[in-house]
């Protein structure tokens, strides 16, 4: 076979580009309201090397609560800053919306399906702008990340853009499957709205938990951060 050199050689190739990839996180949080449990989120966030020499950011996250499913996919550069953005909501196993958006330049081009037809947004972002969901959870370590000070967002199920003032409230420590882990703690404050959501991160900055009290909303994770993680 005079082209087996070449398969060889593009699959040592390929094996070599997927060892490069880097999981920065993944985990799960079991999500409570008033004590009570109403659902989960399972996240991954991974550094994926591109052809140009740098690398992307890819996240996954699905919230699952009671019959209703919501699948996000997120690429975004090395800092957050988003490329793509797409969710797919389904009731009883049905798709309820499927949202699809593209960033270009400082142009946020979105479009929704949903079974009452179609819609679609422009917005223009401010630099380094990032995106938030309201019933998605892992994004916040891009927003805690920036450290304290303000950000913009993108909330897509919104469709609007909001500002995010972000408050480091220090040194801490959260209680993960009987252990006691080192955590910084943030606070961040929706402003218009005036949602508060409360983040803690360990020192690599891997979420550890969310708390939003006006919603009497707890998330937590329910293992500890694997050391491989990076």
């Amino acid at each position: 076979m005079k082209h087996a050199p070449l398969l060889l050689a593009l699959l040592v190739a390929a094996r070599a580009a997927l060892a490069q990839t880097t999981v920065v996180d993944d985990g799960s949080l079991t999500i409570t309201r008033a004590g009570n449990r109403i659902g989960r989120e399972d996240f991954s966030i991974r550094h994926v090397p591109t052809t140009a020499g740098a690398y992307e950011t890819l996240t996954r996250g699905i919230v699952v609560m009671g019959s209703h499913r919501l699948t996000v996919d997120l690429s975004a550069d090395s800092t957050g800053l988003p490329v793509r953005f797409q969710s797919k909501s389904t009731d009883d196993g049905r798709v309820s919306e499927s949202y699809r958006a593209e960033v270009s330049g400082r142009r946020y081009s979105a479009r929704s399906v949903r079974a009452t037809g179609e819609s679609a947004r422009e917005l223009l972002l401010p630099p380094g702008t990032l995106i938030v969901e309201d019933d998605v959870l892992h994004p916040l370590e891009f927003v805690v990340a920036r450290g304290a000070g303000a950000v913009s967002a993108v909330v897509p199920s919104r469709g609007v853009l909001v500002t995010l003032a972000i408050e480091d409230a220090g040194d801490d420590r959260v209680s993960i499957a009987l252990q006691a882990i080192p955590a910084r703690k943030y606070v961040i404050r929706e402003g218009g709205s005036g949602l508060v959501r409360e983040v803690w991160v360990d020192g690599a900055g891997r979420l550890l938990k969310v708390v939003i009290p006006a919603r009497q909303l707890v998330a937590l994770r329910d293992d500890a951060p694997r050391s491989t993680a990076r």
